[in-house]
């Protein structure tokens, strides 16, 4: 994914980081779509144990091949759908601003940004045993605008995210306490 078709920086923005889930998450979309693989298998197998002329029949055959052809185009279409929304789920942290790239099935895409002015408070959770030892959690970026949170969601190194917006947020409000006019003007 390229960051530049994405947004629109400004002159002096620079992208500081870009995250996506921690690719444990995908995990268990594999494991699951391995258990959907092995099913039709397991069903030819069993078949071939209590009815093995089914199989060998001129009807039944083509009939039973085309539906497990369905099934794996099925769960083709499944692991090719979970894989683009994990894939092109990301944030992408500037020193200016913050966005939110949410992929929604095939066809749907959701882009939202914050600036970084307005973040009040942001928290990190990690939360599980399995969390706990692969070291990734949400972060919780806390607002007063319209959207009140951005959540970072299975993200390697949460607290150390956390710390990294925290010192953005306040370096841009140096950086826009600067170039406000005097008071007075």
């Amino acid at each position: 994914m390229n960051l530049e078709q994405l947004i629109t920086k400004k002159p002096d923005e620079k992208i500081v980081f870009m995250l996506r889930s921690h690719p444990i998450i995908f995990l268990g979309t594999l494991l699951l779509i391995g258990v959907l693989l092995a099913v039709p298998v397991g069903v030819y197998l069993l078949m071939t144990a209590i009815a093995p002329g089914l199989l060998a029949g001129p009807i039944s055959r083509p009939i039973i091949v085309l539906v497990a052809g369905a099934y794996y185009l099925l769960a083709w279409l499944f692991f090719l759908s979970s894989f683009v929304d994990y894939y092109l789920d990301a944030w992408i942290v500037t020193n200016d601003r913050i966005l939110n790239i949410e992929q929604r099935g095939l066809f749907s895409r959701t882009v939202s940004e914050m600036d970084l002015g307005k973040v009040q408070d942001v928290t990190s959770e990690v939360k599980g045993f399995v969390a706990f030892v692969f070291n990734f959690g949400h972060v919780y970026i806390q607002t007063a605008g319209e959207v009140e949170r951005f959540v970072f969601e299975n993200v390697h190194r949460p607290h150390e995210i956390r710390k990294q917006m925290l010192q953005l947020v306040e370096d841009d409000r140096k950086r826009q306490g600067e170039i406000k006019p005097p008071a007075g003007q």
